[in-house]
């Protein structure tokens, strides 16, 4: 290392380096980050435990959700702001017969939950969600004010 323009160790060398590596990893995503499967890319640190279709729909955002093994009326979804929606389902597992029936069991009871950052500012009034097949469909207006605290639970129709 002696600091001659023409010494690859020298000064600037390694940042020069390192920048050039680095737009060319933004250039083969296409400038944005990697889409995450194991969590939750709009809020790090949580988890995602199912996933979500996110459509900007018109004067609409639709979120489609995938809530294998839910009840209808165990789900529940709140907006808690106009650009957060927050979806909570209990799964039931299935019925165990004895301790010896299962030769691998893998799906499991609990809560399922997400929050979910919406594309768009958007209004309680008008939402409405659908159910089926273990798909949840959330229709929501855009544009609004925020809620109270606590924010706006949208029913199941």
């Amino acid at each position: 290392m002696t600091g001659r323009e023409d010494d690859p160790a020298g000064p600037g060398r390694r940042q020069d380096r390192d920048q050039r590596a680095g737009n060319r990893e933004a250039g083969e995503r296409g400038g944005l980050p990697p889409v995450s499967r194991g969590g939750s890319r709009d809020f790090p640190g949580l988890t995602a435990d199912f996933r979500v279709d996110i459509l900007d729909h018109g004067d609409e955002v639709i979120v489609v959700a995938e809530l294998p093994g839910a009840e209808e009326d165990e789900i529940r979804i709140n907006l808690l702001n106009p650009q957060t929606l927050r979806i909570t389902a209990r799964r039931a597992g299935p019925v165990e017969e004895g301790p010896e029936t299962y030769y691998i069991h893998e799906r499991g009871d609990g809560t399922l939950s997400r929050m979910i950052r919406l594309p768009a500012s958007v209004v309680e009034e008008g939402a409405g969600a659908g159910f089926k097949n273990g798909v949840l469909e959330v229709r929501l207006k855009k544009m609004g004010a925020p809620s109270g605290p606590g924010g706006k639970k949208i029913p199941i129709e």
